[in-house]
């Protein structure tokens, strides 16, 4: 909304809410929903009079939203150059924002009994470490025990888009900003209320201090950002908020970034997200796993490499692995990609990394410094299998998707989910499912890929070995074993970084009444707790309002 060159005041923005005017603008961000609009309007009406009644009338104010995402393929690989396949959903996060004398941000959030007011200066924080590099900031002791102490805390999702930002534009010192928030994305769900945070109040941080940013910049300065509160993920979430469109899937890689193309959705089939009410929140325990099995990732790249040239690849092969989504079929030959994930270990422990890359102990030491030490190593093997096999799902995604084969879509689905599975669900029964990718299995894939029998290779191809990413949880699979008994569910399985959280299911949508029942009546119910499986609504990208 622009008022010419006059302020916009809260008053402003709850006159516009008001009109029809509005109507034009909230049907391109969340389509023709009347039912959905009014309630996304009444959501910014609230959010508008709450800025107000805290922090004035009189202000010129804008309002932000970034929607959350899931990922239907590709889980896990943003960070390693793998294509992910996205779309937005209707549960975001909102801000309204205006400049004020100083440079401290001060925040509220709707929801005060879980999101309790908060606030920092940019210049006491700037004086933390040394800000002149922003790795070198975030782990600087002081900017560390200052995270540490607040864990967690809605806050550190604020600062670490804002002072992201601020390194950005070293010679331009910010504005402070009055900032409130309110959310319907559940927290620790797995669809990413936390990089919609970050992302919300770097849009609303850039257009309080009219800074230019394009938005594949956008995109790495808040998963740069994101590292703040300790996490080492990639920005594949934030790139989902800015650049997904409504009723469309996009299809998108890293290294370089690129939006490939925008997919339409399968005619006749819905998406249902379903929460587990498991919290995947990434503090402690789970953090730690987090970054245990990215640091994984790292090494694993590192031994390939080292495997390679004990193997004898060319010097152009080995150079030009520059990422796990290059050790694919279009450039080595499958039976190779197998023998080279056979000679990696299947669990390496600190002491043994270091031996192995003596020469290399700084880069080594810094990725150790993320997390604890697993208490039986790093997982090499199953890792490595995991990551280039969803690499080549991913990329797969939107030929099949294009070939209007929806069945096999879901199979990859569930082959993928069971790369994370920790458990298994049988009459009842729950047995520990095994990630370890034992000689046997290796060898086999050796011979199968190598084999003139058609049935052989087809069962050896890339995309349907599941690996071991092994970051989902009981719940999760339960409710995937609950959903693929449902006949019309093609596929199932963990969306976002695992541990709790969400799952996302391809049904037919004659069947999604059925399935969103039997999750009901054979997860929820017996839990005690409420249902919260439903049919994705597509929305439009995060933006200023008004901006789109």
């Amino acid at each position: 909304m622009t008022e010419g060159d006059r302020a916009v005041t809260p008053g402003d923005w709850v006159e516009f809410l008001q009109s029809r005017e509005s109507d034009e603008l909230f049907r391109e961000i969340y389509g023709d929903r009347p039912g959905l609009i009014s309630e996304r309007k009444g959501s910014f009406r609230r959010l508008v009079e709450h800025f107000a009644a805290v922090f004035g009338e009189d202000r010129e104010l804008i309002l932000a939203r970034s929607p959350c995402r899931i990922n239907l393929m590709g889980m896990h690989v943003e960070h390693r150059g793998g294509f992910v396949n996205y779309v937005t959903h209707s549960k975001e996060i909102i801000a309204a924002a205006a400049r004020n004398g100083g440079d401290k941000v001060d925040m509220v959030d709707i929801r005060s009994g879980s999101f309790p007011r908060r606030g920092f200066e940019i210049g006491e924080e700037i004086g933390l470490g040394d800000f002149s590099d922003w790795v070198k900031y975030i782990e600087s002791p002081r900017v560390v025990e200052r995270v540490g102490e607040n864990q967690g805390d809605w806050s550190n999702y604020v600062k670490a888009g804002v002072l992201r930002l601020q390194n950005r534009f070293s010679d331009t010192p910010l504005h402070g900003m009055d900032m409130a928030f309110l959310g319907n994305i559940p927290t620790s769900s797995g669809l990413s209320s936390s990089s919609a945070m970050v992302v919300v109040s770097s849009l609303a941080a850039i257009e309080v201090n009219g800074l230019s940013v394009e938005e594949s910049e956008l995109v790495n300065l808040c998963g740069e950002g994101e590292w703040y509160v300790g996490t080492r993920g990639g920005a594949g979430d934030h790139a989902a908020m800015l650049f997904c469109r409504r009723e469309s899937i996009c299809h998108l890689r890293f290294f370089p970034f690129e939006v490939t193309e925008y997919l339409p959705f399968p005619p006749g089939h819905d998406i249902v997200i379903a929460n587990s009410m498991k919290s995947a929140h990434k503090a402690g325990e789970v953090l730690d796993a987090y970054n245990q099995t990215i640091a994984a990732y790292n090494m694993v790249l590192m031994m390939i490499k080292s495997a390679m040239a004990d193997m004898g690849f060319s010097r152009d092969i080995i150079e030009g692995t520059r990422h796990l989504r290059d050790v694919n079929p279009e450039r080595i030959p499958l039976v190779d990609i197998y023998r080279i994930i056979g000679s990696l270990p299947d669990r390496a422990t600190r002491d043994y990394l270091r031996q192995k890359f003596e020469g290399m102990t700084e880069g080594i030491e810094h990725i150790f410094r993320t997390h604890r030490e697993p208490g039986r190593g790093y997982r090499i093997r199953s890792v490595a299998l995991f990551g280039v096999a969803e690499c080549e799902r991913g990329r797969r995604f939107a030929d099949i998707l294009g070939a209007g084969d929806v069945e096999e879509l879901g199979r990859l689905m569930l082959i993928e989910h069971d790369g994370d599975r920790v458990v298994q669900n049988e009459g009842g029964l729950e047995r520990p499912w095994i990630n370890d990718l034992g000689d046997d299995r290796v060898r086999r894939l050796i011979e199968d890929s190598s084999s003139d029998d058609p049935r052989r290779l087809a069962r050896a191809r890339l995309h349907y070995q599941p690996g071991g990413y092994g970051c989902s949880s009981p719940e999760l699979d339960e409710m995937v074993d609950i959903a693929r008994s449902v006949p019309g569910v093609l596929g199932a399985g963990l969306t976002g970084a695992g541990f709790g959280g969400c799952i996302r299911i391809l049904v037919r949508s004659e069947s999604t009444a059925a399935l969103i029942d039997a999750l009901k009546s054979r997860y929820y119910d017996p839990r005690g707790l409420p249902s919260a499986a439903e049919v994705i609504q597509t929305v439009a990208r995060a933006g200023v309002l008004g901006r789109e």
